[in-house]
């Protein structure tokens, strides 16, 4: 699949010289080793918060190095079949893995009696596009055909954060699992790698702050794409997908201090105006035609994850529940609905 673009006009990454290409490896490496350790020390038997880990983790034979983390609800009562809801943590492509999604993955699993399965990919440097969106592919595969797991068939959405929202819209895609997905949930997902980064910047608001992709974003997309791969293929810049290759619902979030968020906003424009349905809600959270977009009004990329403090992280926690509490409404209005 990587060699299919979505145009006839290639479009690559902006060439950089041996020195620039060593430095970013070196950067690439220096944070994937500060995040590993980071999470070996949060991950201590007596700093780990033992409320909100995983049922049981699970690796399967397609992806035999990568361990799923496996959330029941704690009101599951055996027999019973459960919506099924396949998270995707971020991290640039290269950074983190599923246990960082653990705060949000039982929350979610416990508040909306939900079976949620946060799942794992290979990270970059040494997997490159599509190899994460193969792996997720695979999984969900996997997932699905899994006798032991209590999943409604009927009912089963993916989603992701950041980097890992692009690869739920991009997995998506894949003919062998495309109809078995009612809906992807993308949280402030990137969308268009063909966009400089000065545009991106240029279409946030003027109030906003620094943007912490602004140094980083280059790290990761070196990271992530080879520099012959054409940046307008619909599974990497999946605003270039066509309407009928993605599951039919979406919803897309985007963060109004981001400068993934225009980007973002476009697409969720670009994908509501193919039918007939009537646009309602508001500018900044409407819905149309199968596609509902949500605009957190004054805050940064992951803002929900962000460390922060006093009245900034009382604000952040009121709108992070806000936002899952929309998704998990949508998703059973749309999704998840007999």
């Amino acid at each position: 699949m990587a060699n299919q673009a979505g145009t006839t006009t290639p479009v690559y990454l902006q060439k950089v010289s041996l020195f620039t290409r060593i430095q970013l490896a070196i950067r690439i490496h220096i944070f994937k080793f500060l995040a590993t350790k980071a999470f070996q020390i949060i991950n201590l038997p007596l700093i780990r918060d033992s409320t909100i880990l995983p049922t049981l983790t699970k690796a399967y034979p397609c992806q035999p190095s990568l361990l799923n983390r496996i959330f029941y609800p704690k009101s599951y009562k055996s027999g019973e079949l459960l919506p099924l809801y396949l998270d995707i943590h971020g991290g640039g492509f290269a950074l983190l893995n599923p246990i960082c999604d653990d705060k949000f993955c039982s929350y979610f699993s416990n508040t909306n009696k939900v079976l949620v399965v946060s799942l794992d990919y290979p990270k970059t440097p040494a997997a490159k596009f599509p190899t994460p969106s193969e792996a997720i592919r695979d999984l969900v595969q996997a997932v699905l055909e899994d006798e032991s797991l209590p999943i409604d068939k009927s009912k089963v959405a993916i989603g992701g954060f950041s980097a890992g929202a692009n690869l739920a819209l991009s997995a998506s895609q894949y003919d062998s699992i495309r109809d078995k997905i009612g809906g992807v949930v993308a949280y402030y997902p990137p969308v268009d790698f063909t966009t400089p980064i000065a545009v991106s910047l240029a279409t946030r608001p003027k109030d906003a702050g620094p943007d912490m992709l602004e140094k980083d974003a280059p790290m990761f997309n070196w990271g992530y794409i080879k520099p012959e791969q054409d940046l307008k293929h619909p599974m990497l810049s999946v605003t270039y997908a066509p309407r009928e290759k993605l599951p039919p619902k979406l919803y897309i979030t985007g963060c109004e201090h981001d400068l993934l968020c225009r980007g973002a906003e476009i697409m969720a424009e670009k994908l509501a105006n193919i039918g007939s349905g009537q646009r309602s809600g508001s500018d900044d959270s409407w819905e149309k035609n199968g596609i509902k977009w949500e605009k957190v009004l004054g805050e940064v990329h992951a803002f929900d994850v962000t460390v922060s403090f006093g009245e900034t992280k009382r604000r952040r926690d009121k709108r992070r529940i806000e936002m899952h509490e929309s998704v998990a409404d949508w998703l059973f209005r749309e999704v998840f609905h007999d």
